[in-house]
């Protein structure tokens, strides 16, 4: 495995770093790119239909299988957990792959990478690629990640902030940025159930989640939004304490489950490597099936994650592996078409979301 870095600064030995650009500037990227969202093409799916499967080519026989090599973009965090897996336990070795891994900052930066294609597979936001797609950039989703959002607001241990309605007017950190579908859930979640919203009715400001740890624990903000292994990581130092998860909120308040987060591909690249493609997709189905059988394995991929205690492992697990998916139909798809006509209800004129999802965003081609 080759593995580049695209963040700032990084430790690690015999990596390409890539430098990533200041936060300021990926947040104005990305303003940018949401605000312009041309009139989807005529081939755009209203919302109300959902996304026909697409037909691909042959599959081929495993004795054609060829030594390939795949350039994979993650996250920092649960994105990363079934790609260890899927190295750990030989199942690249067993599907001839050869992972290029380049590590972003945040969903911003991830953005930006997508925007420019430097990526072959990722992990992202569905509605991001969307969006992208509206604009012309060659994206498909093709198979899920997470069936529901695992973000908690968390705060200080002395906070007088006791509940999701005393955020409002408050200093709150969140780290995909105003466009990003955590984002959306939790300005949904503070609008519907709680009267305001929070990304209007309070200060924020994004930052990638360590950086928001570090300033939550200097008082610097009242609470943040973040993600594990962030999230664990705080609540294992026993200062601080979460108010809620907003996925929780949502599927008790609404009763739907919105997909956090799909694997993407650049669609130019699956089609000329569609081989390659189906091989990576199997090969991730086989460490999320591990991931969420297993349980031993949490411990080693706790550690990894900067958890080193047996209850900080179990908590990971426990909090993670159910909403690990293994499923990829149109059902799951036509609920994604659901929860899109649900924001724009909230939110009329709302940024970062498409009216109209189009046609091949998501698609049944490359899985198993």
């Amino acid at each position: 495995m080759q593995k580049k870095v695209f963040r700032g600064a990084s430790k690690l030995r015999r990596r390409q770093l890539v430098r990533s650009m200041p936060t300021a500037v990926l947040l104005a990227l990305a303003l940018t790119l949401a605000a312009w969202v041309p009139a989807p093409p005529a081939t755009s799916t209203p919302l109300a239909l959902a996304a026909t499967p697409q037909a691909g080519p042959a599959r081929p026989q495993a004795e054609e299988m060829q030594p390939a090599t795949v350039k994979l973009m993650v996250i920092p965090g649960a994105q990363s957990y079934p790609v260890w897996v899927m190295e750990s336990r030989g199942i690249t070795d067993k599907y001839k792959l050869k992972l290029i891994i380049t590590e972003v900052a945040s969903p911003t930066a991830q953005t930006v990478q997508m925007q420019q294609q430097d990526f072959e597979v990722g992990f992202g936001s569905w509605i991001t690629v969307a969006l992208l797609r509206a604009q012309g950039v060659p994206l498909t989703n093709v198979y899920p990640m997470f069936g529901f959002f695992t973000n908690d607001i968390v705060v200080r241990n002395d906070s007088p902030i006791r509940s999701f309605g005393d955020l409002k007017g408050k200093r709150i950190g969140t780290f995909g940025g105003p466009t990003a579908g955590t984002t959306t859930l939790f300005r949904m979640v503070g609008s519907r159930f709680y009267g305001f919203d929070p990304l209007k009715d309070a200060r924020s400001q994004t930052a990638a989640p360590p950086l928001l740890s570090g300033l939550l624990e200097r008082g610097d903000l009242d609470a943040i939004l973040s993600l594990d292994p962030f999230v664990l990581q705080l609540l294992e130092t026993g200062q601080f304490r979460s108010i809620g998860n907003i996925g929780n909120l949502w599927r008790e308040k609404a009763g739907t489950n919105p997909m956090l987060v799909a694997v993407t591909v650049n669609e130019n690249w699956a089609r000329k490597n569609a081989d390659v493609a189906r091989r990576f997709v199997r090969a991730y189905k086989e460490a999320m099936e591990i991931l969420k059988a297993d349980i031993d394995i949490w411990t080693g991929i706790a550690k990894k994650a900067g958890i080193t205690t047996e209850k900080g492992a179990r908590l990971l697990r426990e909090r993670t592996a159910p909403g690990l998916m293994t499923t990829w139909n149109q059902e799951i798809i036509d609920q994604q078409y659901k929860y899109v006509a649900d924001v724009h209800k909230e939110f009329p004129r709302i940024e970062g979301i498409p009216k109209t999802i189009p046609d091949g965003t998501f698609t049944l081609v490359y899985a198993p």
